[in-house]
């Protein structure tokens, strides 16, 4: 079983589901495995784009199949601010929501898939994985790697 650990040390993870706008005030939680697929992509392209796609392939199916999650307590939370709308008047302002995940900063978070990946692709997920800095937005720093035990976690 291929497991995913995902860390937030600043204690948030800011991310809006799809299809949604962040003035909503709603949190993607579990974090969906779209977006970390996406978020290698980005990594890919641009931390190694001298890869080629048959390299990395084999690493995005292997997010196809269906997840399973492992998920500390979390507290969903929001911030609203009152920002300038670049008019004229500088007391217009417009309100924006914040939202996120609080959570604690040493928690983790477990993304599990039933694929299994050649030693050789292994290496290059958690070299993708080593260059993720955030996932959400911006302000969702993070720490992540492939788990090692896996085999006493209650999903």
């Amino acid at each position: 079983m291929l497991v995913i650990k995902l860390q937030f040390p600043a204690g948030r993870y800011h991310a809006t589901p799809w299809g949604r706008n962040v003035n909503e005030g709603e949190t993607e939680w579990p974090p969906s495995p779209y977006r970390l697929a996406r978020a290698l992509v980005d990594v890919w392209k641009r931390r190694r784009p001298d890869w080629p796609e048959s390299r990395v392939q084999p690493l995005l199916e292997a997010f196809s199949g269906q997840a399973r999650f492992a998920l500390p307590d979390v507290r969903f939370a929001h911030t609203r601010s009152y920002l300038s709308s670049n008019e004229p008047d500088p007391s217009r302002k417009q309100l924006v929501f914040d939202p996120f995940v609080a959570l604690d900063r040493n928690a983790h978070t477990l993304i599990g898939f039933e694929k299994n990946l050649a030693q050789s692709s292994l290496e290059d997920l958690n070299d993708l994985l080593d260059e993720l800095n955030y996932f959400g937005r911006s302000e969702s720093w993070i720490r992540t790697g492939l788990a090692q035990e896996v085999s006493e976690i209650e999903w």
